[in-house]
Formats: C-alpha cells, structure tokens, sequence
C-alpha cells in the first residue's frame, strides 16, 4: 500500500482494520476529458444520470437550496497532489444529484480527536466526521457530539441500512438509539503463513497442509539446519480470535464466558509459550519485531516464512505486498466479530450540522451509487488510476498509478464489497474477506460499549504495563514473568476494572442488551 503518515498505534489496533484497513479506494467514470488536462471533466461527462434525475436517497425531500457539506477527517494519503482536481469532479456530481457541494477538512491523526471535540465544543458548523477509534464510540455519544441518526436512516438512508448486517447494528447503538455509520469491512481477519515461493520449491514444502504452528514448526526446523542465512520465521504471531477486547489488555474471553485480563487467556498463553520455545531455538529473530513494519522488514530477504492477515488463493496480492513471489495456507483459527472490530471505521453525523438530512442523503449515495463511491475512492480516470479490464461494466478491474495523487480507503466511506477490485485488492481477495465475515459467529458482547471514565485511573495503570508484556517470551522464567506481571496488574487494580465491567455489563443486560 501505499506509505501514509499514520498514527502507530492505530495501525496496530486496526483495521483492522484495517485492513484494514489495508485497502485503497477511489476511482473515477469515463470522461472525454484528456486525463494531462487542468480542468475537471464536465457535469455532462462526470455523471451517467439525467440533469433531473433523482436519487433514492433524495426521494421526498426538496434539495433546490445548494449546500455545502464539511466532512472532517484524518488524511487517507499525504500529501494529495491531485486532491482540488479530484474534488472538483467529485462536485459536479455531486450537486447534480443532490445539490450539495463537499469539503474535505483533512486533519493529522495526531491532533484529530482532540480538532474534533474542540470543534463541536465551540459550536463549529460540521456535517460529518470518521472516526477509527481515535475518538471512540462511547466519548462521541456521552458527550453529545454524534447526532443520533434513526429518523435519518429510516428516511434517508434506506440503502446504508439494506447494506449493514442486523447485528453490527448493535455496535453503534447506545439505549437504544444508533449514533453512527459502521461501514462493512474486514471485521475479521483471514490469518494465513506466508511462504517465500522459491523456499516452497527448492525443499518441496506441503504449504497446504500447514495450518497451525505445531504443523509449521517442522519446517522451521529443516530451515534452521539447511539455511543459515536465513531466519526461518518473522516472528509475527496472531492470535486466536476468541478474545473479544475492550482494551489492549482487557476483555471477553468467549471460550469460557469470562471477563479477564489477556495474560489469564489459556490461547495467549500457548502462542507465548510456541514463542519461547521458538525463540529458544533460533527460529525467530533475536530482536522483538512487533512495532515495525512487518512487511518491509521481511522485504529484507532475511526471513523464509511470515504470517499475513489476509488470505487470497491467487496469491496474487501477498505476492505484490511483499514483492516477491509468495503461497499461503490459512490457520485454522476460530474467526470472531466483535464490537471492536465493528467500530473500526465509523462514520457519525455532528451535532452541529445544520444539513443533516442533507449529509444523510451523501452517505447514502455512497452505499446507492457504486460508481460513484468508487470515484471517491479512487479519483480520476487517466490521471489516479486506468481501466485493466471491463470497462463499461459494473465492476471494472482498475490499477492505481505508481504515484499516487489521491485516495480515500474503501471502508472509511462505504461498504468494502461495493469496491471495484484492483491491484490493491482482487476479487477473490474481496470475496474471501466478505466469506470469512459471513461464517464468522458474533461475540455476545457485540453491543456493549464499556464507559472506561469510572476506571480511568486505573486502566491508565494498567496501560502503562501492557507495553512490557510483549516480550516475556524472551524470559528466562517465563512462568515467573507471567506470575510477576500478573501481580502487578491487581496492582494497579485490574480488580476494580473487572468489577466496573461486570456492573456495566448487568445494566447493559438489564436494558435489553443482548
């Protein structure tokens, strides 16, 4: 992908989402215009409806008086060379089909939540702002800065709700009422090893076969032997997705119902143990690898063997990410929705708007219009990406310039099966996601949102330690660590915590939580 300024820690909490929050968007409909040309392409060329078309997401309401929406957000891509040529396009559209014209105000991941409540605090006029857990679910409804949407949905946003899974609903619903727009993504991950295909070849390796770290540990060890240049594993190691967290540290752990702290979990006490061991053993590297980039690090030629959140059967996209030709075989980890992984990417309406029906209706054209929601994502035809195939259709194949002047990630807008596959993301890439999500089971506690502000002092305790936990594997006495760590979290009152969620939890049950 390519290189954003990003805030470290929510690369590492998302995505998610990231995955992925690991997606590029945006893209563009045919024009006559030549893509070299300083001028945006005419409303007549920008849009494939009539001047008096009317959107869905516009029916009933009379949209004469010409708008302008403010979108806040943190910056997708910096810089955005082609970003007021982009826009511009965006806006011819955009006022044919519901009058309104947009602004973009991009703001830097580090002061982004703090711009946004000083913002609504002041009484600043803004329509719409994302959010990827900078903010949080809970802070944007306790202090009134979302503006609570059911009417809107019900009249505006027919095509958003047709869209969102039943149950992710919950996740952005507070006593009651939703707050906000989760839109559909990767909310679960694909975990899979990454095999340098040259290593697969040259030792004949059963990849395929290879669906746990008991199966792979073989293979590390014949590298160990036969390859002394190389370290055979990264050292990356996901875990299951049983633990349904509320913090880095603390959550629900779905194989036996309890809440608990992470170093109490059986499944993250086996993967630290395999960790140790492999360690041990010169089948990882000496130093800690978690915090760097892992994909740029195994750019290096160092490493024989990765792991990687997303499977794709083509081995089409782990090949282009890590520049070099790759296979993959999926762990056969248990996949969970949670909470967390739902409020990934959320878009809110502010308070403070004074068009909120109007900005409805926008959201809801990127759910209705999928050719339009693509030239969000992608920008403009010739000059931030190209057609590869199927022009003309509904879902066209498109490649992203090398260079790339604008682009909006797929799931801060909409929903990331509407994206047009491309050299980001193929089909089976997207199809394989979307799979994953529709057999994945859903935590119970997907519709609890925790209200941290009784606990604050002591989760900030607590917070201070989880950094130092990440590399026990490299302990000696690696049981003595875990008991010490574990003491020093009652400490700094994981206790109090845990009670403060279990009260939480009964009210939330009490008032129809489910």
């Amino acid at each position: 992908m390519a290189k954003r300024k990003m805030n470290k820690s929510y690369f590492k909490s998302l995505f998610i989402l990231i995955l992925t929050l690991t997606v590029v968007a945006g893209c563009s409909g045919k024009t006559n215009t030549d893509p070299t040309d300083s001028a945006a392409p005419s409303p007549e060329n920008a849009s494939t409806s009539s001047p008096n078309s009317t959107d869905s997401s516009s029916a009933g309401m009379d949209t004469k008086e010409f708008v302008t929406l403010t979108w806040y957000m943190p910056p997708p891509l910096d810089p955005r060379p082609n970003e007021d040529k982009v826009m511009k396009y965006l806006n011819e559209i955009l006022k044919e089909k519901i009058n309104v014209n947009l602004v973009f105000k991009f703001v830097d991941w580090s002061t982004y939540a703090q711009k946004i409540k000083v913002s609504s605090a002041a009484g600043e006029e803004f329509d719409i702002f994302s959010d990827f857990g900078s903010i949080g679910f809970s802070q944007n409804v306790s202090s009134g800065i979302a503006l609570e949407l059911d009417d809107l949905l019900n009249q505006y946003g027919k095509d958003i709700i047709q869209k969102n899974p039943d149950k992710a609903w919950q996740a952005v619903t507070s006593n009651g009422k939703k707050y906000g727009i989760a839109n559909p993504s990767a909310w679960v991950e694909t975990p899979n090893f990454a095999f340098r295909n040259d290593i697969v070849d040259k030792y004949n390796i059963d990849y395929a076969s290879i669906h746990n770290f008991k199966d792979l540990e073989p293979v590390l060890k014949m590298l160990k032997e036969n390859e002394p240049d190389l370290i055979p594993y990264l050292g990356v190691f996901g875990m299951p997705q049983t633990f349904d967290k509320i913090t880095p540290t603390i959550g629900y752990d779905t194989t036996d119902g309890k809440w608990k702290s992470l170093l109490d979990s059986k499944a993250w006490l086996d993967v630290t143990r395999i960790q140790k061991d492999w360690y041990e053993k010169g089948y990882i590297p000496k130093k800690v690898v978690e915090g760097t980039d892992s994909v740029a690090e195994f750019k290096t030629g160092r490493y024989a063997v990765t792991s990687y959140s997303i499977y794709d059967a083509s081995f089409v996209k782990i090949s282009t990410d890590f520049a070099t030709p790759m296979v993959a075989s999926p762990l056969d980890y248990k996949n969970l929705v949670t909470g967390s992984s739902i409020r990934g990417a959320i878009n809110y309406i502010s308070k403070t708007s004074k068009h909120p029906e109007r900005a409805m209706m926008l959201l809801n054209l990127l759910y209705a219009d999928k050719e339009l929601f693509n030239k969000f994502a992608y920008g403009i035809e010739g000059q931030d990406w190209d057609y590869v195939s199927g022009k003309g259709t509904d879902n066209p194949t498109v490649k992203t310039k090398d260079q790339m002047g604008w682009a909006i990630w797929h799931p801060w807008i909409g929903s990331l099966w509407d994206q047009w596959p491309s050299n980001w993301n193929s089909q089976a890439v997207l199809d394989g996601l979307k799979s994953a999500i529709d057999k994945a089971e859903y935590s119970p506690y997907v519709g609890f949102v925790f209200d941290s502000a009784p606990v604050k002092k002591e989760l900030a305790q607590i917070e201070a330690i989880t950094p130092e936990t990440r590399p026990l594997f490299m302990s000696k006495d690696l049981d003595g660590k875990i008991a010490e760590y574990k003491d020093r979290l009652n400490k700094a009152g994981l206790e109090t915590v845990l009670a403060e969620i279990q009260k939480q939890v009964d009210a939330w049950k009490a008032t129809g939580g489910n």
